[in-house]
């Protein structure tokens, strides 16, 4: 497992209602409010005039946070308040810090972890599950035919590293990614203190292209709502009437970017009938319910937006789950494999199985640790961004070899490229839980699509659910029963 703190997009081998009130195990306490392990660590060996990025969380019952920020900008720091969620992120000393920790109302402090790409040089060798195959395999082409239904009018958030809806046409902006945006990543953009005011929204909006560099966004929106244009139809994604929401959270990633996607998915969900959030990338470690994220997907759900999270790619071990995608509000996707040629050669998928062996399990009789549904996740052909770099170099040796299990048609390589993981499992539910919501009118509460793809998964034997939850979700059946 990864160390703590560590987050990873989903993606494998490649690139990359409970509650408490309690702290987390281990947390250490100041006079008022919980200082977490790891900032705790940083301050520690912090000289007494670094600044750390650190996370506020406080209680919006009896404060709000533009007083959060002004009480903490008074204090020298710099600070920079959410509008929808309970989180302040500041810029601050270790002498501040500890100051801010007594401050009335304020809950919890956490450091601001860095999401991780990670790469394998010649990116993953696994069988073949394109999009003209994952899509049939969980009945999402029957259930568009048989209800007519495409996603129209759902809108769909793609928290991610962006998308490219300039040079790719399945996934073009406006008409299919109906917005588009950065979120600033410049501290000097985001913090503002009591002598620098903030000036200006951290988002920057109605970009035709918001994929930088990495090109895993791109790849997970094909999956989600692609149109198939480029291909003629080939490639299109699970809901290709859906309406794309692309968040894009940063090349190098962190916490408090992430809380900052979610806050603009609450702040404009009436505005693009947002109903439900994609979220490729996680980390490791236990399931905290005060973790900052956690905190902030209990909100979104209460919302009325499902929120839909990558298992992991750390199998075949238990007790590898992404900790964000066990919790009872949302829902956790694990990687399926096809169910032919487990015996070809290159292979990460179980001889005579259907489960990825990079797929997270979880931990067997615990009602907690495991996932809710599988989904195909191994080579999914799906969207190239034309800035993508990192992915479409990571993916190259497979598009460009004709003999790889990847499967990729060549007269298309401009426009697409394969990819592994949880990653793209997730993507494939996404577009499930937009088609469910189209049938449904719009509906549907986040328990009841999560209760829908359960009880209509198809089991996958051999398997128990601490590996793949209620088993292959089936698309044809969750829509037909969305009403």
């Amino acid at each position: 497992m990864r160390r703590p703190g560590t987050w990873t997009l989903l993606i494998a081998a490649a690139v990359v209602g409970a509650s408490c009130s309690e702290p987390s195990s281990g947390a250490r306490h100041s006079a008022s409010a919980t200082i977490a392990p790891l900032l705790a660590d940083l301050l520690v060996a912090a000289a007494p005039t670094d600044t750390e990025f650190v996370i506020v969380q406080f209680d919006d019952a009896t404060t709000s946070g533009a007083a959060i920020a002004s009480r903490i900008q008074d204090l020298g720091a710099g600070a920079r308040a959410l509008t929808q969620l309970p989180f302040v992120g500041v810029l601050a000393t270790p002498a501040q810090v500890q100051t801010i920790a007594t401050l009335p109302g304020v809950i919890q402090l956490s450091p601001n972890s860095q999401l991780h790409y990670l790469g394998a040089p010649g990116g993953l060798r696994a069988l073949a599950a394109l999009l003209d195959e994952s899509v049939p395999t969980i009945k999402a082409d029957q259930a568009r035919t048989r209800y007519g239904v495409t996603g129209r009018g759902i809108g769909v958030a793609i928290l991610d590293s962006g998308i490219d809806g300039l040079y790719q046409v399945d996934v073009q902006y406006p008409s299919r990614t109906i917005q588009n945006l950065k979120v600033l990543v410049n501290q000097k953009d985001v913090i503002c203190f009591r002598t620098l005011p903030c000036v200006g929204s951290i988002y920057v909006e109605n970009l035709p292209n918001s994929e930088t560099s990495v090109g895993h966004g791109t790849h997970v929106s094909g999956i989600a709502g692609g149109n198939g244009t480029l291909s003629n139809g080939l490639y299109t994604g699970v809901a290709p009437g859906s309406n794309l929401i692309g968040i894009g959270t940063g090349d190098v990633l962190f916490i408090f970017w992430a809380l900052a996607g979610f806050d603009y998915i609450l702040q404009h969900q009436d505005d693009y009938n947002i109903k439900v959030v994609n979220n490729s990338w996680g980390t490791s470690g236990p399931f905290d319910p005060k973790d900052p994220i956690n905190v902030a997907t209990k909100r979104v759900h209460n919302r009325g937006i499902t929120v839909v999270f990558a298992a992991g790619n750390d199998g075949p071990d238990q007790n590898t789950l992404n900790p964000y995608s066990v919790a009872p509000w949302v829902i956790g996707v694990a990687a399926s494999c096809s169910a032919t040629d487990t015996l070809a050669q290159r292979v990460h998928c179980q001889p005579g199985g259907m489960l990825a062996d990079f797929s997270s399990r979880g931990v067997p009789g615990d009602p907690l640790y495991h996932p809710t549904v599988t989904a195909p996740g191994v080579h999914v052909i799906s969207a190239r961004a034309s800035t993508g770099t990192v992915l479409n170099t990571s993916d190259a040796p497979h598009d460009f070899d004709l003999t790889s299990s990847c499967g990729l048609r060549q007269e298309f390589i401009a426009y697409y490229t394969c990819a592994s993981g949880t990653s793209m499992a997730t993507p494939h539910v996404t577009g499930v839980v937009a088609l469910m919501q189209e049938r449904a009118g719009g509906r549907l509460r986040p328990d009841q699509v999560r209760d829908l793809l359960v009880q209509t998964a198809d089991p996958m034997a051999g398997y128990a659910v601490f590996e793949v939850g209620a088993g292959l979700v089936n698309a044809l059946e969750a829509v037909g029963r969305s009403r």
